[in-house]
């Protein structure tokens, strides 16, 4: 059986415009295995990043490279570069780059069983009194940026929808998380809601310890919010690509089964976010 771990990372770190690093993590093929070209977009701790050791790291990182030890017909090889366009133009076989689902991703590619659950936090200002809800966000006359067509951004344009008497303050924006949390700073905007793991990483990395804090969404806001928030690896939507998420999503459910997606995400995040035994039933598209 060919083993897995003989992971190496290969770096041409630069600073650009464009890219801060640039790298590849390569497991070495023999001649009777299948090779498996999979992408990620870069460096998002704690789900995929360069460590110290200067090979791909985190959640993310770590379950596929499980996924593929137990599958010894594939070698895997771990490119970083455009997730999406890789795999729609045929370049990669697998995206692993923290996906959620959404419908419009879901014409051009196949998605995986889940490997984890999301949750989210509020990002304010240190001094601010702690928001309890949307409604509450909507009186306060809070403005939020966000990028259009993001998840946040269609839960609450629903929100305003339904709710014409506690409207939201959008501010639809590119900007990136840096400048979006300095806006908060600045009072540009009065708040973010972001993915929990990923602010304990970037408040400390922007130097925006004490400015800023992370604050508790309330569970029916979170299911408002994200109703499905999940995460997958991304297939190509051809007959390789169903072929390969096949054998995936049986090492997933596997994997699920025997605590081994609670244990790399508690390695990760301090907690189980494994997703309901429910959603490893049949896949989402």
């Amino acid at each position: 059986m060919k083993k897995f771990n003989k992971f190496t990372a290969i770096l041409a770190a630069g600073i650009t415009a464009a890219s801060l690093i640039v790298g590849t993590a390569t497991v070495f093929a023999d001649s009777d295995v299948t090779v498996v070209k999979g992408v990620t977009g870069g460096s998002l701790a704690p789900y995929f990043y360069v460590g110290e050791d200067d090979e791909l790291t985190g959640v993310d990182i770590d379950i596929v490279k499980e996924v593929f030890n137990r599958l010894p017909q594939y070698e895997l090889q771990i490119d970083i570069a455009d997730a999406l366009q890789g795999v729609i133009s045929g370049q990669y076989d697998i995206a692993i780059n923290n996906y959620g689902y959404t419908d419009e991703r879901a014409e051009s590619y196949y998605y995986s069983y889940p490997y984890k659950t999301s949750f989210n936090e509020y990002i304010q200002r240190a001094d601010d009194e702690p928001l309890t809800s949307l409604e509450d966000l909507a009186d306060r006359g809070y403005k939020i940026e966000l990028g259009a067509g993001s998840l946040t951004a269609n839960a609450l344009e629903k929100w305003n929808e339904e709710n014409p008497d506690h409207q939201i303050n959008i501010v639809y924006s590119n900007a990136d998380f840096q400048v979006k949390y300095q806006h908060i700073v600045d009072g540009v905007a009065d708040v973010a809601i972001d993915d929990g793991p990923l602010i304990d990483n970037l408040l400390p990395n922007f130097g925006l310890e004490g400015k800023l804090v992370a604050n508790a969404i309330d569970e029916e806001t979170e299911d408002f919010l994200f109703p499905q928030n999940n995460t997958y690896f991304l297939f190509g939507k051809n007959e390789k690509g169903a072929a390969l998420r096949e054998d995936v999503n049986k090492v997933l459910k596997e994997m699920k089964e025997d605590g081994t997606l609670a244990q790399i995400a508690e390695k990760y995040l301090g907690k189980d976010t494994s997703p309901d035994e429910k959603y490893f039933e049949e896949t989402i598209n």
